[in-house]
């Protein structure tokens, strides 16, 4: 299962996603978040997982501005993994 809903909070638009971000998922995302106006905040609370084309999707999203928010420890360290750094710089075991 994989969903998308949007949400204006003053001037942030709030993408929130669940389930596991796939290639498919990832294109519907990324027009989601084309779209979005404002500052751009994503909410991962709900997402399980994502392969490799959600989360080069999450990173590019993230250095272009976008908030992440919610993330699991495990989402972080997935998206975190292409630097093999952990927050302090220190490489990660």
């Amino acid at each position: 299962m994989f969903r998308i809903s949007r949400a204006c909070r003053r001037n942030v638009t709030v993408v929130r996603v669940e389930g596991r971000l796939d290639g498919d998922g990832a294109e519907e995302l990324e027009k989601e978040c084309i779209e979005a106006t404002g500052a751009l905040e994503l909410d991962l609370s709900a997402l399980l997982t994502a392969d490799e084309v959600g989360l080069a999707l999450l990173r590019s999203l993230r250095d272009s501005g976008a908030a992440l928010s919610g993330a699991s420890r495990f989402l972080q360290l997935l998206i975190e993994g292409a630097s093999g750094t952990r927050s302090g710089g220190r490489r990660a075991r």
